[in-house]
């Protein structure tokens, strides 16, 4: 048995967390407990009224099933040669990752970012994507906090979520893209607007998923009914921040058509 499985072993005994860093020999390490993966009961519930995208159940899994799932995942993802962090140990109850960097959720989010620097991370994370669905993969969780950024790579984290297969690779490639969008309507502190345009046309670029484009456009047009109620000063008064900036991005997707014509 070797030193860091050693370590490894003395850290998952002691500690209550489910992720958490440890380190050994002066590197970070992160470790990651077998949990059990499961849909919100909402979920099922809203999905079954409203079958938009990201309302798809995640299949339920346990814990030797989620264990297993995403560290053959992140092996045979880590052979294509896509970005995500080594496995190093790998029990029945845990695995090790080498670090992988700082989240890009956290770099994104500092008021003092320029634009230029923005959109060359955001760049960065959409070549790593589209060369995650150019393999005819998916991610599952594509929000900002499930990727990180070292030594000038990208990486992708958190392989958990797996889905019916019934439910064709686009439609979760289109998933993951939506999910990417949603994620940037949390980050509040920049000096200067989000150009979703930009971001969506890069995407198309590289992944050439041009069809995802009509498809967002659906998916404001089936909003739009809340749109026009979101916009009510009785309403628009009363909600949250996270709530105006996810509306603001319907808008901009509904303008995208307009511009088109």
């Amino acid at each position: 048995m070797n030193s860091i499985l050693l370590l490894a072993q003395k850290e998952f005994e002691n500690s209550k967390s489910d992720i958490f860093p440890f380190i050994f020999e002066g590197h970070q390490y992160w470790l990651k407990k077998a949990r059990e993966t499961k849909p919100d009961i909402l979920q099922y519930f809203f999905y079954k009224f409203f079958p938009f995208e990201l309302l798809i159940p995640p299949s339920r899994k346990n814990k030797d099933e989620a264990l297993k799932f995403e560290s053959t995942k992140l092996g045979e993802l880590h052979k294509l040669g896509i970005n995500v962090p080594n496995i190093v140990v790998k029990t029945d109850k845990y695995f090790v990752l080498e670090d992988s960097g700082l989240s890009i959720n956290t770099i994104l989010k500092d008021k003092n970012i320029s634009s230029d620097d923005f959109y060359f991370y955001v760049d960065l994370v959409i070549q790593e994507l589209a060369k995650i669905h150019g393999f005819g993969c998916f991610h599952g969780g594509t929000q900002l906090r499930n990727l990180t950024f070292k030594d000038n790579k990208i990486f992708f984290i958190d392989f958990e979520e797996s889905f019916d297969k019934d439910v064709d690779i686009k439609t979760l490639q289109y998933r993951d893209f939506l999910l990417f969008l949603l994620s940037f309507t949390k980050i509040k502190e920049l000096t200067f607007r989000i150009d979703y345009e930009r971001i969506i046309n890069r995407y198309l670029e590289l992944s050439k998923n041009f069809q995802f484009k009509t498809k967002l456009i659906a998916f404001s047009k089936k909003l739009s009914f809340f749109l026009c109620l979101f916009k009510k000063d009785f309403i628009k008064n009363r909600v949250g921040s996270d709530v105006k900036y996810f509306f603001e991005l319907i808008e901009i997707l509904i303008s995208m058509e307009k511009n088109a014509k």
